[in-house]
Parts: C-alpha cells; structure tokens; sequence
C-alpha cells in the first residue's frame, strides 16, 4: 500500500630359527658358564683385528638363555631344539632322544674329506667373513658332554696335515660354524655317540686337532668350509641346505600383501569421495560429462502435437535446471550457456539478472515455464513459453514470487536454445532484479537492494529495515510470517519502471503484492528522508506481514489495513507527536460524522484529506489495542481480513463488544486526541 507523506607398534618380531642360537657361542661380556670355559689365551676378534670369525655371533646376544635358565651348552642347545618352530616353517623332525628319523639314513663318509663331486660349492652366507687363515693361534673347546647312557667319544692325539696352517684345521672353525659339534643328545638316532658321521676317525671329531685344509684351494671341500659328509643344516643360514624332511620355507610376502591392501583402500576411499561430490554438487558431473538427456526422445516432427509438445517442454526444463543450479553455484558461464550465442540481447540481459540475484544472496530459485506454443519462424523450429521465476533470497525456501517473462527457445541437436527473453512489463513485474544491475546487502530479517547509484545508502537502509522487521513481525499470522522482507530503493526512473508501478510523485514508499503470499517494498528517494525512512518502513513492512495471504474486499477494509500499519508506524509514540495529527484536526473541524470505516480514497482526492483518513484510522485501531490489547487487536484483523468475518462478528466474537458501540468509543478518542 502506498505511503504518501504530509509534506550477514613395536615392530614384528621376526621369528628366530632355534637351530642358529644351538650353534652359538657366548659373548665376549658374558660371565662364563659351566660348559663353556674360555680359552686362557685365546684373544679377542679386537685383538687380533680380524673381527668375529663367526657369522652367527652378531646374533648370539639375543639368543643366550634367560637368566633362570641353565646356561650350558647341552641346555642351550636342547631348549633350542626344543623350541616350537617359526610361523613360516615346518615342524622339526624328532631329534636324537626322542625318535629316529624315517627319512634320513646316517651319512657315509668320504675318505681324505674329499667332498661328492655331484656337490656344487656351497656360496658362503652372506655374514661370512674369510678370517680362519689370519687366526694363528687356537685353543679348543673341551669335548661336548654325551648324555647319561651314551659311550663318551675315545679321546684322540691331534694330527696336523702337512702344508697346511693349523689355523686352518678343522677344529680352528669356530664352534657355531661346525655341525658336528653337536652334543650327542642333539644328533639323530644311530649316529655315533662322537656325532661324527660312520668311518670318520673319532680324531676327526670337530672341537679336536683334526687338521683341515684352508677353505680355499682344496678340491672337494664346500666353500663354507664343512666337509661335504657332514649331515646337512636347515635353510637358517647354515650351509648346506634342508634335511630331506624339512620342505623349504615359504618365502613371506609382506610388502606385496600390504601394498594390495593399500591399492584397494585408496580405490575405494576415490569411489566413496567421488560419489559425495556428486551427491553435495550435482552440477559438478554436468561440468565433467557434459549435461545428460532426460526424459523420452525425441518423438519426431510428425508426432501429434501433444507428444511434441511435452517433449519440448521437457527441453526447456532440461535447460532452466542447468541454469538453476549455475546460478546457486554462481557459474555465470554456465548460467549463460543456455543462450543461443546468436542472441547477444539475451546475453546481456541474463548476465544483468545473474549478477543482481547473486548480489541480493540469492539461496533458492524456481522456474515454472508455462505450456510452449509453437511459432512459425526462419531457421528452424521454434516454441515460446512464458516464465515464472521465484528467487529466495538468503534462505532456500520463500514464497513465490511471480516474477514473470516471455521467452523463446529454438530446437536443436535435440536441446533448447534460448535467443528471445523480455521480462513482462504488466503489474507486478518486472522485478527490480529482472532489469537492472544491484547492489544489495542483507541482514537477519531484511534484504535491501538500490543502484549503483544509491549504494551509500545501504547500510542506513539495512539497519533501519532490520529494527522496522521486529516491529512488523508482531503483526503476520501465526506460521505466516515472511522468511525476508525484500525492499527496494528506486531513484526516479526505477521508481516508474520497477513493478510497472507509478504511484505517483508524492508517495514515500508502497507494499507491492507480488503474489498471495508474498510481499515487497519500494522507497521512493525523492520522498525520503532520514526522518521519516524509520516510520516508512514499519508502515510498509506491517502490510508485508498481516495482509500475506488470500483475502477479500480490500476496498471496504482500507480503514483496517492502513489503520493496523499507521499504528505501527506509530510504534508507542506519543499520540501528540504523530505526524498526522495536523491533518486530523482539520478534518474533524470540518464536520467529520464520526464514520471510521474508510474506503480508498478515489483517485483525485485531495491530500491532505486521505493523510487525514490515514491518522483516523490509526487512531481507531490505537485505541481498540490499548483497550483489548495488541495480541486480541491482531486476531480481530485477521478474523476480518483473512477469514471474511464481518466487523460486526468479529467484534463480538474476539473483542466481546458490539461494534457499533465500539465505532462511537473510537470516534470520541479521536476527537479527544485533538484537542
């Protein structure tokens, strides 16, 4: 309604094999042992600057027995026989002790050492290290201890070979790096108690002076240095491979396992983020793909008409939701890409439209394109259709809007071109949105948008907004209140175009109902001040929010409608101090008959008297809410207004009084106000 004026982990363990801690010696920093006493004058590796000569010492630290267990050899050795096999191995057969082995016959031995020709050379183990030569001087240990009940081994002189350094014989190799050592409680069954296997000499027993040749040079002998009929090692390390039992290991495949592991979690972690992003923007697959058909093909340019025309329409849809989702996301580009590149006007005026909604936060936006036509043109088929858009602005959801415009689309490669819009020059668009370029800013209640022009009355404009919107929300329905209320300021030009609307040069402000539910404001500048903006404000977003909806005769209840909005302008001022009261004085002194249920004032009235019927009127409904108060005054307009209940009813009804008595009582605190 027009308001005229007076004037925002450990790591795993790997598995130890109990075969290589049996062979062992103990650290030079260990205290001695019963078993194993150290040689009087044997010198470190330190000392001799050979390093260690045995492969397996770097390990023997971790494989010595715990400190409550017996730490001789036999026990060593026993306990790590014992010991359950790694995870990745097979199961030993018995030992000497337990059962004889079904699988292994003794070894037979090979005179002069000579080793079996179908033998190739053992490769040393990698932790090897070619020292027996440089160690000239050698203590041997004592003879292992045999167990209760086998012959102890007949002690033998130790013979030398000639030409050969005794660092070289065979009982100068390390204890760890001899098989024969063994106790014989550690062989398998029917080897010599000596552990020496059949036709050796029991002079020939490792750990006594039997002499060996040097490790390289000999005919016959293995690299590692173990006479080729020694009874063969379990793959540990220990040269000579597997006993015929003992399949070799399964190789592990850790990284191989961990890194297939790894390949279908990051496919599945790409999947599942894929299909989120899809999901949060769906408009993000049309970028990537291109926008994909929808809906039946094409029935054909001789189809009947209404199969062509749901499947042009069906087009156009197709054409709007890609516009719909560019301009949420704020693509321009893609927002344009429904124009026909032919049509530079329709460019111009969409690029005009996309910016000001973007620039008023749009958060929602419908289109609803009427039944397409087809229009006879050149260069192919064409169909018009007439558009209604609704823009929601910061929230998603609104009323609608109304905003209305005709368009037409041209058929081709199965898709809607768009290369004619006009918005409607008809009541009430265009929106402002529609035709010209904005600048806006929005608050919790409030959403303001001007020209370029008038962008410095923005922040004023917004903050008075968002104190009238407080005041205004007390008088909407309840579930009615409007999600924002939209206002506009328009310089003289806008104020003629916008809405199709022209008021006229005297109004300050106007409501404009631009559907049943929904209301908007428009500020004419030339009319406002700093003053009155406040006053303007509340008036006008008042009837945004009690008149949305449907309801009847508007003419007879004008008294009502304007009333209810004067009072809000008012907002608890002093009755003294309303801006009317001039022009009510003078119309009570010309004979006024008491009547406050005004109609519109017919075009031509004179001014001063329809400011007149704006202050009677608000003075009215002053009085009804301080007698009643303001939440019965409230239910008694919208009884009247939205419900079509007579004033009458409505009176007895929510206020309890007849309202021709209730007329009179009004009429008297008018003239009293006056005076």
């Amino acid at each position: 309604m027009p308001l005229i004026p007076d004037s925002t982990a450990a790591s795993p363990t790997r598995c130890r094999n109990p075969l290589v801690a049996s062979t062992s010696v103990p650290p030079e920093d260990e205290t001695p042992s019963a078993g194993w006493p150290p040689p009087a004058d044997r010198r470190s590796p330190d000392e001799t600057g050979t390093g260690a000569v045995d492969p397996w010492a770097r390990t023997a630290p971790d494989l010595l027995p715990l400190d409550d267990e017996d730490p001789t050899p036999a026990a060593v050795i026993a306990a790590a026989h014992s010991a359950a096999p790694p995870d990745d191995e097979q199961p030993t057969a018995p030992l000497a002790g337990y059962a004889p082995s079904p699988v292994e016959p003794p070894t037979a031995s090979l005179a002069g050492f000579a080793g079996p020709p179908a033998d190739p050379p053992t490769l040393p183990h990698a932790g090897y290290a070619q020292q027996a030569a440089a160690d000239a001087t050698f203590v041997p240990p004592p003879a292992p201890m045999p167990p209760a009940g086998y012959p102890a081994p007949a002690a033998q002189a130790p013979t030398t070979v000639p030409g050969y350094p005794a660092s070289a014989a065979h009982g100068g190799y390390p204890a760890s790096a001899v098989p024969a050592a063994y106790p014989a409680s550690a062989m398998p069954a029917g080897y010599p108690a000596s552990g020496v296997p059949g036709g050796y000499p029991s002079a020939g027993a490792p750990g006594g002076a039997h002499p060996v040749p040097p490790v390289s040079g000999v005919p016959g002998y293995p690299v590692s240095g173990v006479p080729a009929g020694y009874p063969q090692f379990p793959a540990s390390g220990v040269p000579g491979g597997h006993p015929a039992g003992w399949p070799p290991p399964r190789r592990r495949r850790r990284w191989g396992r961990v890194l297939a592991f790894a390949v279908v979690v990051l496919v599945v972690v790409c999947l599942v983020a894929g299909g989120l992003a899809v999901l949060a923007f769906p408009w993000l697959k049309e970028r990537i793909s291109g926008p994909e058909p929808t809906g039946a093909p094409s029935p054909g340019p001789n189809a009947p008409f209404a199969a062509r025309q749901a499947w042009i329409k069906d087009r156009i849809g197709t054409a709007l939701t890609e516009q719909h989702r560019a301009l949420l996301a704020g693509d321009e580009a893609a927002y344009l890409s429904v124009v026909d590149p032919a049509a530079p006007q329709v460019l111009d005026g969409m690029r005009t439209q996309f910016r000001s909604l973007r620039a008023m936060r749009v958060a929602g936006w419908t289109d609803e394109p009427s039944n397409p036509t087809p229009v006879a043109a050149d260069g192919g088929e064409q169909w018009s259709t007439e558009l209604r858009g609704t823009p929601c602005f910061v929230t998603p959801t609104c009323a609608k809007a109304g905003a209305k415009a005709q368009t037409r689309w041209r058929i081709r490669d199965g898709r809607a071109w768009l290369f004619e819009w006009q918005p409607v020059a008809t009541q009430p668009s265009p929106h402002p949105w529609q035709v010209a370029e904005l600048v806006a800013d929005a608050g919790e209640r409030t959403v303001v948008a001007t020209t370029p022009d008038f962008a410095g009355k923005l922040p004023e404009l917004l903050a008075e907004a968002e104190k009238a919107a407080k005041v205004a929300d007390r008088f909407a329905r309840t579930g009615a209140t409007p999600s924002r209320y939209v206002v506009y300021y328009a310089g003289p030009q806008e104020w003629r175009r916008w809405f199709t609307w022209n008021p006229g040069d005297t109004v300050s402000g106007v409501a404009l109902r631009v559907s049943v539910e929904r209301w908007e404001l428009m500020l004419y500048d030339d009319n406002i001040t700093p003053e009155v903006l406040g006053g303007v404000l509340r008036h006008e977003l008042t009837h945004a929010a009690s008149l949305a909806g449907p309801f009847k005769d508007s003419d007879t209840m004008w008294w009502l409608h304007e009333g209810l909005a004067e009072y809000a302008l008012m907002d608890g001022a002093r009755v003294r101090d309303y801006l009317r009261m001039p022009a009510i004085r003078q119309f009570v002194e010309d004979g006024w008959n008491g009547d406050i249920e005004f109609k519109d004032p017919p075009k031509g009235t004179k001014g001063w008297i329809v400011s007149a019927r704006y202050g009677v009127s608000a003075l009215a409904v002053r009085h009804m809410a301080e007698r009643f108060g303001e939440a019965r005054l409230v239910e008694f307009f919208h009884r009247v207004v939205h419900d079509g209940v007579t004033v009458p009813v409505a009176a007895r009804e929510t206020l309890g009084v007849e309202w021709a008595a209730l007329e009179r009582d009004c009429a008297a605190f008018v003239r009293d106000s006056v005076r």
